[in-house]
């Protein structure tokens, strides 16, 4: 693929092998969320429902029927993976990869990608989500071009903001109303050359 071709920036992100499956370190891996994954997700999200009032997508996510029409919903959007973040082959995290199609009501930049995430409050402190959204943005740089990163968060959400910030995101003063729930988030940004 030719990463300057306007034409091939909005492929189907579902559609790249290397986006697939993922090794961050030894014994951590992402790969697109399937049912099996299910249970434990819920799990997490039972034991600690605050990530449900921080992560869009974690606030629609309380049974099995809501994890399958939320893998059938992402499936069928070529610009969105949801990974589940495995810890030797068990679910201990979320972590979405989504190109910028202007869902906040702005004009779609298709050379954005972004991220979300959640992990295991057990797994908290050791890097994994740090890590994991690193590897992702040095293979999407290996195959797709690439005008930034983004993320959005809000101002009291203080470990992602942390996480944002070990990654060089800078917030960029603009204020996003969330569109399902309505949070107000901070974007945040990070050229792909830091």
């Amino acid at each position: 693929m030719d990463k300057s071709d306007s034409n091939t920036r909005v492929n189907d992100l579902h559609l790249i092998p290397a986006l697939q499956n993922i090794e961050v370190r030894a014994g951590i891996t992402i790969r697109p969320l399937e049912n099996i994954h299910g249970r434990q997700i819920l799990d997490i999200l039972n034991r600690d429902p605050s990530i449900r009032t921080r992560v869009t997508v974690a606030s629609r996510l309380f049974n099995a029927n809501d994890i399958a029409k939320e893998i059938e919903s992402f499936q069928s959007d070529p610009g969105l993976i949801r990974y589940t973040i495995l810890k030797d082959s068990r679910p201990i995290g979320l972590v979405s990869l989504w190109r910028d199609d202007g869902f906040f009501g702005t004009p779609p930049n298709l050379d954005d990608y972004g991220f979300g995430y959640f992990l295991d409050p057990d797994e908290r402190g050791a890097g994994i989500v740090t890590e994991t959204v690193s590897r992702l943005m040095e293979t999407l740089l290996q195959n797709l071009h690439v005008r930034q990163f983004v993320a959005f968060c809000e101002a009291n959400n203080t470990e992602s903001i942390t996480v944002l910030s070990r990654l060089s995101f800078k917030k960029n003063g603009e204020v996003f109303k969330e569109p399902t729930h309505g949070w107000l988030e901070y974007k945040y940004i990070r050229s792909p050359y830091e």
